[in-house]
């Protein structure tokens, strides 16, 4: 595909989701799972909702998006728990899962289904290895502390070889497949052909296509920066979810609030009037077992002679 057909396929795409009526795909807010540091040549970001946006630096990344690079395109980001990631040209990956709490369920997952990326691991890589993986369409990677950088080629793309393959900076992976696993030291590749019947191993040297990218100096720096902190931005990630869990609790206990009558109609109104005056007569009158005051008797007047004489 020529690089001027990638830009018309570019722009497509982004102005297609530009179209998409607001709330028609509305959904709960994804989880952050970290900001763009740099977005350099043609970057689509995917979300979970379907929408298509062109990223730039100081973008949010989220739980569920799917970034794609063309060809001479980087893209790199600082993750939610100090890690560092370059996703590298002509690359397809989505960040399934990235919780960064600070907490024993903290966990990341991405799914990278070609091309090549380069992972410096934060507090997940650093306190709960077991959580941390990127799976390929042929493998799963672990890590055990580690900069190292996953790639998966496709058949046809003139880097290498079709398959998943594994780069170890520093620290140590692992690679699983259905047949075992396997660790993979510093300095050495390991490489999963796609070829049915093909094994993993670890190669005799590490292949040509794995070289520095036009940033990877500022990608490092940023990264020992981050990484020299990585402690006290995982305690201050857990003191600022323990102080959202505290304001989520104090509001989910709301007091009532008081109904509001409904209006009433002419006839309602004329009744309500009309019913202190009929409660009023009802409470004056004597119930049955009430005791009637006796009347006094008139006086009679004396006859007159006149009355007597008629």
């Amino acid at each position: 595909m020529s690089r001027h057909a990638i830009h018309a396929f570019f722009a497509a795409v982004v102005a297609a989701a530009a179209c998409v009526a607001p709330g028609a795909l509305a959904q709960d807010a994804p989880r952050a799972a970290g900001t763009f540091q740099l977005a350099e040549g043609d970057i689509l970001v995917e979300g979970k909702d379907g929408k298509a946006r062109a990223p730039a630096a100081g973008g949010e990344v989220f739980e569920g998006d799917t970034i794609t690079t063309f060809p001479r395109a980087e893209a790199q980001l600082q993750m939610a728990d100090g890690a560092s990631l370059i996703v590298r040209e002509s690359s397809k990956l989505t960040i399934a899962e990235y919780v960064a709490d600070g907490g024993d369920g903290d966990r990341s997952l991405i799914e990278l289904a070609r091309g090549a990326l380069r992972s410096i691991t934060g507090w997940i890589g650093l306190y709960n290895r077991a959580n941390y993986r990127i799976r390929t369409p042929l493998v799963t990677i672990g890590v055990r502390g580690t900069d190292h950088e996953p790639t998966h080629l496709l058949p046809g793309d003139p880097r290498g070889e079709p398959g998943s393959y594994d780069k170890v900076n520093e620290g140590t992976t692992f690679v699983q497949t259905a047949e075992g696993s396997f660790d993979v030291p510093r300095g050495r590749a390991a490489f999963r052909p796609q070829a049915r019947g093909g094994r993993a191993r670890l190669l005799a040297s590490v292949p040509g296509f794995f070289r520095p990218g036009r940033f990877e100096q500022r990608f490092e720096s940023r990264a020992r920066e981050a990484r020299s902190a990585i402690q006290e931005r995982r305690q201050a990630r857990r003191e600022l979810v323990r102080q959202r869990g505290a304001a989520g609790g104090a509001k989910a206990v709301r007091p009532a609030q008081p109904q509001k009558a409904a209006p009433r109609g002419p006839r309602q109104e004329r009744k309500a009037r009309e019913r202190p005056a009929a409660k009023a007569i009802k409470d004056a009158r004597p119930s049955a077992g009430t005791v009637r005051p006796q009347l006094r008797e008139r006086p009679q007047r004396p006859r007159s002679a006149r009355d007597q004489r008629q």
